[in-house]
C-alpha cells in the first residue's frame, strides 16, 4: 500500500507534468501578445514618418532622380520595414534606373516586400519563378506566389457586405439564407487566402472574429489574426488591435 506521503507525492508529480505544458503554452502565449503590442505601438507611431518618407522618395522618382530614390528607398526598407520601398526599390533593379540593371537583385528585393505582404511584390515573385528571371524557374513556387497575390481578397470583402445587406434588407428584400451563405462563402476566402502573407486577410478576419460576423465571437483569435496582420505592417490591423484592448487609437 501507498504510503501518504508518496500518494501526496504522486499527486503533485502528475500536477506538475499536467500544469507546466499548459503554463508554458500561456507563457509563449503572453510573450507573443506583449510583442504584438509592442509592433503595434511602434508601427502606429512610425506610420506618419513613413508616409512622409515614401512621399518625398515619389517626388524624386516624378523628377527622374533615380539614384537619390534608390538610396532613399534601400534605407526605409531596412530602416522602417517599408515594403512599398522594397518594391519600388526592385523595379528599379529591374529597368536599370539609378541602380545597374539586376534582375537577380530585383527579384531579391521583390521577394523581400512579397514576405511583408506587398500584392504587387508578390505578383512580380510569381512571374519571376514562372520565367526563370533572377531566380531559377519553379511552378510550384510561381503558384504559390500567384495565389497570394492575385487571389480577390476584395471579393471576399465584397461577398461579407453583400452578406450584410441581405441580413438587413435594405436595398434588397431580407434573405437570410443568402446572407448566410455568403457570410460563409466571405470567411471561407478569407482563412483560404490567410494561408499566406496577406495583412489584407488577416485584418478582416481578425474583424470577423472580434464583431461575430460568420464565425462565433473570439477575441483570442481576433487578436491572433489582427497580431499577424501587424507584423506584415497593416496599420489598421494595430488600430483594431487598440480597439480590441480597450485602448483608444
Amino acid at each position: 500500500m501507498l504510503t501518504s506521503v508518496r500518494r501526496r507525492w504522486i499527486h503533485w508529480a502528475a500536477f506538475v507534468l499536467l500544469a507546466v505544458p499548459s503554463l508554458a503554452a500561456h507563457a509563449r502565449a503572453a510573450h507573443h501578445m506583449l510583442s504584438c503590442r509592442v509592433a503595434a505601438r511602434a508601427l502606429l507611431k512610425r506610420a506618419p514618418l513613413v508616409r512622409h518618407v515614401d512621399r518625398r522618395i515619389v517626388t524624386l522618382i516624378d523628377a527622374k532622380h533615380y539614384r537619390r530614390a534608390a538610396t532613399a528607398l534601400r534605407t526605409a526598407a531596412r530602416r522602417h520595414a517599408d515594403a512599398w520601398a522594397g518594391y519600388t526599390l526592385g523595379g528599379l533593379y529591374a529597368s536599370g534606373l539609378g541602380v545597374p540593371r539586376s534582375a537577380r537583385t530585383a527579384f531579391h528585393w521583390y521577394l523581400w516586400a512579397a514576405k511583408r505582404g506587398n500584392r504587387f511584390a508578390q505578383r512580380q515573385v510569381a512571374n519571376a519563378y514562372l520565367n526563370g528571371q533572377g531566380t531559377r524557374r519553379n511552378a510550384a513556387a510561381a503558384a504559390h506566389w500567384f495565389r497570394i497575390g492575385i487571389a480577390p481578397w476584395q471579393l471576399a470583402v465584397t461577398y461579407g457586405g453583400l452578406a450584410r445587406t441581405y441580413a438587413r434588407g435594405r436595398l434588397v428584400p431580407a434573405d437570410y439564407a443568402k446572407a448566410a451563405y455568403y457570410t460563409a462563402k466571405s470567411v471561407a476566402d478569407l482563412r483560404t487566402l490567410a494561408r499566406g502573407p496577406n495583412a489584407q486577410a488577416d485584418y478582416y478576419l481578425g474583424l470577423d472574429y472580434a464583431l461575430g460576423r460568420g464565425v462565433r465571437r473570439n477575441r483570442t483569435r481576433a487578436a491572433g489574426y489582427l497580431c499577424r496582420a501587424v507584423l506584415l505592417r497593416d496599420t489598421r490591423a494595430a488600430v483594431a488591435l487598440r480597439h480590441l484592448q480597450g485602448r483608444s487609437p
